[in-house]
């Protein structure tokens, strides 16, 4: 395989894939909650997964299928975990709509082409960062978060990005925009001090902002 730029920044996004969806899966494992864990948005991270796979294979972009294929285990297990372990199970439905309308653009693909199934694609990212952000912004412990795969998730969108603009893959653009916006969004959260976040949404009386959840059961 010729060692061309597109070649080595598929890779370099690959590698980034298997390990930016490593964290949230180490951290729930480590943790008896998932307090602030959306289970929506992992389990339509999943889907989205598979999808850009099979997206990827049909348009015969290596680079495209190989990332989506290696991010797919860990964030299976995430959806597992945080199920079981307290996660918001806040819009579940997203999942189940989110899995139709990939389908559809998929199967649209025979008789229109492959611009429905790129633009789905290309913004199925919002279908994890969307509820993500939507959750960790409503709640008030956010200790459950692995900051460093929403970090890193920002390199792999600009890593995706590059490849979209080199191989001429609009998807990869789309995705790369949406991915970053919500990332950041993320991360601000995460950097907000508990008693600023507070003052922005009203603590249930008794609960001291300063205090995780986590902390509080291993006090108990």
């Amino acid at each position: 395989m010729t060692l061309t730029l597109a070649t080595l920044v598929g890779l370099a996004g690959t590698l980034l894939a298997a390990g930016y969806t490593v964290p949230q899966f180490r951290k729930l494992r480590r943790m008896t909650s998932a307090t602030g864990v959306s289970v929506a948005a992992l389990a339509c991270s999943t889907i989205s997964g598979v999808a850009w796979t099979v997206f990827g294979i049909l348009e015969h972009e290596l680079w495209v299928a190989l990332p989506a294929v290696v991010a797919v285990p860990a964030t299976a297990g995430a959806v597992v975990l945080a199920w079981f372990r307290g996660g918001s199970r806040e819009r579940l439905w997203l999942p189940v709509v989110w899995l139709a309308v990939v389908s559809a653009a998929g199967l649209s693909a025979y008789w229109v082409g492959s611009g429905p199934a790129t633009v789905v694609l290309g913004s199925s990212v919002a279908l994890l960062v969307t509820p993500a952000a939507l959750t960790a912004w409503r709640s008030h412990d956010v200790s459950a978060i692995a900051a460093s795969a929403w970090a890193m998730m920002i390199v792999d969108a600009v890593l995706a990005g590059a490849y979209g603009v080199l191989a001429d893959v609009d998807a990869n653009l789309i995705y790369a925009a949406v991915a970053t916006t919500g990332s950041l969004a993320i991360l601000l959260r995460i950097g907000i001090p508990p008693h600023v976040h507070a003052r922005l949404l009203r603590l249930p009386d008794g609960i001291d902002p300063d205090v995780t959840r986590e902390e509080l059961e291993l006090a108990a």
